[in-house]
């Protein structure tokens, strides 16, 4: 089998979303998180900039091409190899989790393999926050076999904004969260405001979640 996480696939995929960073940003400061592991972190282009951003990153994927490209520009031993299923982390080594397009190239056995251990490495009350394609958008229905979502083949399992809060919950996450306080300072910010802010949220192609470990 062709291996479709290629050099290629990750250079098409070397970027940072700024609305994520900016929300992010917020979020961390918000809730005093200062150790995050990102999980399937690619090109490390989120570690770095929680690094920079006064966070205490660690970055880890599966995938050869990505950790090449992620130690480019993160520093030594802030990026490893790892499955979202296995990390080799001890229990509650973290304050928060993040999987940015992670879930949705996970089967169903390890995602809930991947949630299970995200609870493991966290502290109590600490978060997880995942972005990944909206099953439930109009725009899939709209588009149909045009989604965004059906574009990369690598794609393989999808949620709701409902089906994936079930499961955080079903796993010892509380307190799910969908939208996010925004730093916008562009002409469009009133719109990324209704986008990103308020429950207008949920027609977007994707959707981002946190919720908060037990105690």
């Amino acid at each position: 089998m062709i291996n479709q996480y290629n050099e290629q696939y990750f250079s098409e995929r070397d970027s940072l979303d700024p609305n994520i960073a900016q929300s992010l940003a917020i979020f961390l400061k918000d809730n005093a998180i200062e150790r995050v592991l990102d999980v399937g972190c690619g090109t490390g282009r989120f570690v770095r900039f929680l690094n920079d951003n006064g966070s205490s990153a660690i970055g880890c994927d599966v995938y050869k091409e990505a950790l090449i490209a992620a130690r480019k520009i993160n520093k030594k031993n802030t990026i490893i190899k790892a499955s979202a299923s296995k990390l080799p982390f001890k229990k509650n080594s973290f304050d928060m989790l993040t999987a940015v397009s992670l879930i949705e190239h996970l089967t169903k056995k390890e995602s809930k393999a991947f949630i299970l251990e995200a609870k493991r490495v966290l502290k109590p009350r600490g978060f997880i926050f995942i972005v990944t394609p909206n099953f439930a958008s109009p725009w899939r229905f709209i588009q149909g076999k045009k989604w965004f979502g059906y574009s990369d083949p690598t794609h393989i399992n999808f949620f709701t904004p409902l089906s994936l809060a079930s499961l955080l919950k079903e796993y010892g996450f509380y307190k799910p969260k969908f939208w996010f306080k925004t730093n916008d300072k562009t002409s469009r910010k009133f719109i990324n405001y209704l986008l990103f802010s308020t429950p207008i949220c949920f027609i977007r192609d994707s959707f981002w979640i946190s919720a908060q470990k037990n105690e």
